[in-house]
């Protein structure tokens, strides 16, 4: 048997932003450039947290 590496699992917790679309879409971006190019498409967007 050959001696396995175990790689560890690096649980990075980013933040997360939720933004609703329109009143049955809600999406989840990671920076705020994405938002920026998610409010030129529905200038009506809403961030639910930050």
């Amino acid at each position: 048997m050959k001696n396995k590496v175990v790689v560890p699992i690096m649980n990075k917790t980013k933040k997360l932003i939720k933004v609703q679309l329109d009143y049955k879409t809600v999406i989840t971006i990671s920076s705020i450039e994405k938002l920026k190019t998610w409010m030129y498409r529905f200038p009506g967007a809403k961030v639910i947290t930050a």
